[in-house]
């Protein structure tokens, strides 16, 4: 639908999509810089509305055609800023008089139930595979929501009185929390109801009934009505009349309302409400013209029938009001009764334990009262951005996309901020991708043991694979430093030695420089790598210094190339198995400290048992 009605994107595309070839293969020359930005022209330009295309520039655009100008180009964009611009205003004036009613989601679209419990799922399937411990965060759901209706609030100048959960995603506690936000309604899918009536699946005797009414929920802090989609209907225009003709289509949509409202009449409901609800941004790219033949239709055939009248949630709850009341809601959402679309997976499962760490870690840093407030508001909001539920829709292997391994990255890089940002190193288990991962056991925790090679590179994949993660760009304050000489600080141990490696520090930056390792806890002491003393060398000690080091005493060393590598014996430090050491590592450059990591509080790095490997082995 987006290629066929343009030949210029359709020749682009074959071009673009040619195999090159092998090595006797006739090979099709790439796309010049012209053809490039043709196809970035074109990009924009399909997706234009059809009611826009008399516009400038968009009209003029279209009967070009091809041989686009780098100003055609930003025209174009800069008029798709503008148009979005438009959007809340035309849909604020619109609710203003009534036309529609505008509902609102949690903030970051996270599945409610999940966030205030990832165990909620054991209600309707008691043998799923969950994270152990659970995620638990109810404080984080009533975020959501609190900032769902702030938000919709300013946009539209007045307070939502309903929302559609993420995924129509429910249970009991969740309705409590919708309730106390100061929702007036919700809506789920119809399969939530067949199970709060108690049946297995939607369907049977005088099911029509009690799909084509609204419900009331009572909860601790009063009433909210309810409603539930139709989801046939909901589906059909989804789903399924993108193929047919709008005529079509629109008779048979409105034949289907008629017959439903005529079996709810049979079976006792005097006022039938049949509710149709889609994600409405989804479907039609599918349907010719962008879908206004199509809804010009059924707007049409809705407006000519005396039997049926198109309603707002609001306006069908003051006319009939709820009731019936459900005693209980069970866990459940439109597409899956125990939400194994976002957790159960062994990738979804790890996602939510890594998620569940940096979360704990928040909350410790706001009650020890260590880090300034802005820093750790700063990691709760990263935080809550990994709490959307599309990061989990794309673990695991129900959904597909080429673009998984993008998804992976980006949610990892929210949880890395967080812990930088809360003066913590991430763990290798978050630094590595999430999927494939193997099923966890309960708890999991990371340990950081490794063994590099002390020659100042990357020796080996695997090398620093394990080791922690700690971005000097994550650890920037109201004083933010606009260039940073060491960019990221890895560091990891095993029975004998901490490891660490510095990255970022080269050239000019060697030039009278000296990494240096602060240590607080066991005792207080410090080892310096003097990197303008050459590419490897000794640690000195302070106090004591290297030429006070005893005969046949291990000093530890350092590493410089590519990257700094430095070995710090443990038994330098006074760490025996067990202890916790805290540092933090400087960067001098003629003797003065110029960076620190991290420049608030310290690492809290915990020894290992003496036969940790001996216990921990495996055969790679």
């Amino acid at each position: 639908r987006m290629l066929e009605p343009h030949p210029r994107y359709r020749e682009l595309k074959a071009r673009s999509s040619t195999p090159q070839g092998g090595a006797r293969a006739p090979r099709e020359p790439p796309l010049t810089p012209d053809e490039i930005r043709d196809l970035q022209t074109w990009f924009h330009l399909a997706w234009v509305d059809p009611m826009y295309r008399d516009e400038e520039p968009i009209r003029s655009l279209l009967q070009k055609g091809r041989g686009f100008t780098e100003a055609e180009k930003r025209s174009l964009l800069d008029w798709g800023v503008a148009c979005a611009a438009r959007v809340i205003g035309t849909y604020r004036d619109a609710a203003s008089t009534g036309q529609i009613e505008i509902a609102t989601s949690a903030y970051h679209h996270p599945i409610l139930p999940l966030l205030i419990s990832t165990d909620a799922p054991r209600e309707v399937s008691p043998s799923i595979r969950l994270p152990i411990p659970a995620f638990q965060a109810p404080g984080d759901a009533a975020e959501h929501l609190r900032r769902a209706r702030e938000s919709h609030t300013r946009r539209f100048g007045a307070a939502p009185r309903g929302t559609w959960p993420p995924e129509g995603a429910l249970n009991q506690a969740a309705l409590e929390l919708l309730r106390e936000a100061g929702f007036a309604w919700c809506a789920s899918d119809e399969a939530v109801l067949a199970r709060a009536l108690g049946r297995a699946e939607p369907g049977g005797e005088n099911w029509t009934a009690a799909l084509c009414r609204s419900y009331r929920v009572e909860t601790k802090t009063g009433p909210l009505a309810i409603v539930f989609r139709d989801r046939l209907l909901s589906d059909r225009i989804g789903f399924v009349y993108a193929a047919w003709q709008p005529d079509r289509a629109a008779e048979d949509f409105v034949t289907r309302v008629l017959e439903a409202g005529a079996r709810a009449r049979e079976q006792g409901v005097q006022s039938p409400l049949v509710t149709v609800i889609l994600d409405g941004e989804n479907c039609w790219e599918s349907y010719a013209e962008d879908g206004k033949p199509f809804l010009d239709a059924l707007y049409g055939r809705i407006s000519a029938e005396r039997g049926i009248e198109a309603v707002t949630v609001e306006e069908a709850l003051a006319r009939v009001p709820p009731s019936e009341t459900l005693p209980h809601v069970p866990v459940g959402s439109w597409i899956a009764a125990d939400l194994s679309v976002w957790v159960g997976h062994a990738e979804k499962n790890r996602a939510w334990a890594a998620l569940r760490r940096v979360r704990e870690r928040d909350q410790m840093a706001g009650s020890d009262g260590g880090l300034p407030e802005d820093r750790i508001a700063q990691a709760f909001e990263e935080i809550l951005v990994a709490e959307a539920s599309d990061w989990f829709w794309w673990y695991g292997d129900d959904h597909q996309s080429a673009h998984k391994d993008e998804f992976d990255a980006l949610f990892r890089s929210h949880l890395i901020r967080a812990y930088n940002l809360l003066g913590l190193p991430a763990p290798a288990t978050i630094r590595r991708s999430l999927r494939g991962a193997p099923a966890e056991g309960i708890d999991g925790e990371h340990i950081p043991h490794i063994a590099p090679t002390m020659d100042g590179r990357d020796t080996h994949f695997y090398e620093w694979r394990n080791a922690e993660l700690f971005d000097a760009a994550s650890d920037q304050g109201a004083d933010h430093r606009s260039v940073s000489s060491m960019r990221r600080v890895l560091f990891g141990l095993n029975e004998a030695n901490l490891f660490l490696r510095v990255d970022g520090v080269s050239g000019k930056d060697l030039e009278n420089s000296s990494i240096l390792l602060r240590v607080t806890l066991p005792r207080p002491l410090e080892a310096r790598a003097p990197l303008a003393k050459g590419p490897r060398g000794a640690l000195e000690w302070i106090p004591g210094g290297a030429a006070k080091t005893a005969e046949g005493e291990d000093a530890g060393e350092y590493a410089v190339g590519t990257v700094i590598e430095i070995r710090v014996p443990l038994l330098r430090l006074g760490a025996s198995a067990g202890t916790v050491i805290h540092w933090r590592v400087v960067l001098e450059q003629s003797g003065e400290a110029v960076e620190v990591i991290p420049r608030l509080g310290e690492f809290a790095t915990a020894t290992l048992p003496s036969d940790f490997s001996a216990q921990n082995w495996s055969a790679t």
